[in-house]
């Protein structure tokens, strides 16, 4: 049987590590305090029980630290067969400590290369994969010059960034001197594991106008498969802010296909050889081009959802490629379609104290599944970015188009339950497009 290391793990990740124990094969978690914001306790507590053992380090980022803390338990070079994370904070540690222990893991300068979107960008330019104008600025000045160039309007973001934290849409250059005079107070507020991902860097780049899908894709043995095409949704108000999605996509097979061929052009341009990727696409109206490529798996409820619509496990998947599989033949068929919209404040709230500890129970009846965190009295933070929702509901049924209208239709009656503005989400092309189209560089 084969070891595997996990470096953490989000709350729908602990399916991996169940996979590989039925499989019978051995597994190390390692684990930090500094995410213990990311899985719920009962989740986190669950792939401790799965795992042959958890070790716990304060610093998950320093693969010295790590290969030590391995080396106390007879861990070491030749041990173990795969290294991975199913979290995004963790994947380039997961990458060195893979390469450190001569195990299977997403090669280290491709994950590298994708988590900075600047370098990404760079490489899609060199290698003639359609993409979008861009600059990487380190001060207020250089931005405005850069956005300048670019044409308003823009999205600056990052260079590093995840959970679209620190990232706006800015029309004029007071919107962009506005976003640096805000940035930081919001960092100040941020959670520690994440604010150790970012830099003095940002990229400014131009905003593409359409349609959001995202494709997740399989590459192992020298395969690369665009597993599933998701259509995203997204903020009416706040076109960053990501709130759900539906399978299939609702692409014409042809239109599908393609959004496929690009984001696995994506991928093999940055040498994203082993793993499963989350590739983020826009469709203008001169083609896809590439919001953002994610070198790990999909985070939040997506595999959920995937695995409801296709009858296909991603995170079971994910650890046959580490463990040497080639990637699926052919993309994931869907047998029935599944839609699902997170939760979240438009603004800073206070669920009402008088509503029942189970008001969420009465609109389960409409729904396939869903969670909630919105206790009576709990205050909760207008939304910025991914980590600021409070709730996820799903519809599942036999058509796209109508699963996404009744999880539309509960979200309403939920927003009007608890009697504050809910994040809206943007129902049609209108409401998801800016001012302006992407005019893209390739």
């Amino acid at each position: 049987m084969a070891h595997l290391v996990f470096i953490e793990t989000t709350a729908l990740g602990v399916q991996s590590i169940a996979y590989a124990k039925r499989l019978g094969h051995e597994v190390t978690l390692l684990r930090s305090p500094l995410y213990d914001f990311i899985t719920p306790p009962a989740e986190r507590a669950r792939a401790e029980v799965l795992a042959d053992r958890t070790l716990h380090s304060a610093d998950l980022q320093e693969v010295g630290l790590l290969t030590g803390l391995l080396g106390e338990h007879g861990i070491g070079v030749g041990d173990v067969d795969a290294v991975l994370s199913t979290l995004s904070l963790c994947v380039l540690s997961a990458s060195r400590l893979a390469e450190r222990l001569g195990a299977h893991g997403t090669p280290y300068e491709a994950a590298a290369a994708a988590r900075d979107k600047g370098r990404c960008r760079e490489i899609l330019r060199e290698t003639g994969v359609p993409s979008l104008g861009f600059a990487v600025v380190t001060t207020p000045q250089q931005a405005l010059a850069a956005a300048a160039d670019i044409g308003y309007p823009v999205v600056i973001k990052p260079v590093s960034g995840v959970g679209k934290a620190v990232t706006s849409i800015v029309k004029d250059p007071d919107g962009l001197r506005a976003h640096f005079a805000s940035s930081a107070e919001e960092l100040r507020t941020m959670q520690p594991g994440i604010a150790a991902e970012l830099d003095e860097r940002y990229i400014v780049e131009e905003l593409a106008v359409g349609e959001l899908y995202s494709v997740e894709v399989a590459a192992g043995s020298e395969r690369f498969t665009p597993l599933v095409a998701v259509g995203r949704k997204m903020g009416r108000d706040n076109p960053v802010l990501e709130l759900g999605c539906t399978v299939p996509s609702g692409l014409p097979a042809d239109e599908e296909a393609e959004l496929g061929r690009y984001a696995v052009r994506v991928c093999e341009a940055l040498g994203l050889t082993l793993g499963i990727f989350h590739v983020e696409v826009m469709q203008t109206v001169l083609g896809f081009r590439l919001v953002e490529v994610n070198p790990r798996i999909s985070g939040g409820s997506l595999p959920d959802s995937v695995r409801m619509a296709t009858d296909h496990n991603v995170f079971e998947i994910l650890v046959d490629l580490f463990l040497g599989a080639p990637a699926p033949a052919r993309p994931l068929p869907w047998h029935r379609a599944a839609s699902h919209t997170f939760l979240a404040a438009a603004r800073d709230s206070v669920v009402p104290r008088d509503l029942p500890a189970d008001w969420f129970e009465e609109f389960r009846p409409r729904l396939h599944s869903g969670w909630n965190r919105a206790e009576p009295g709990a205050r909760l933070r207008s939304m910025k970015g991914n980590f600021d929702t409070f709730g996820m509901i799903r519809v599942v049924g036999d058509d796209a188009d109508r699963a996404a209208r009744e999880v539309a239709a509960v979200r309403r009656d939920i927003e009007e339950r608890l009697g504050f503005a809910l994040t809206a989400v943007a129902e049609s092309r209108g409401e998801q497009a800016a001012a302006a189209p992407a005019r893209g560089d390739g």
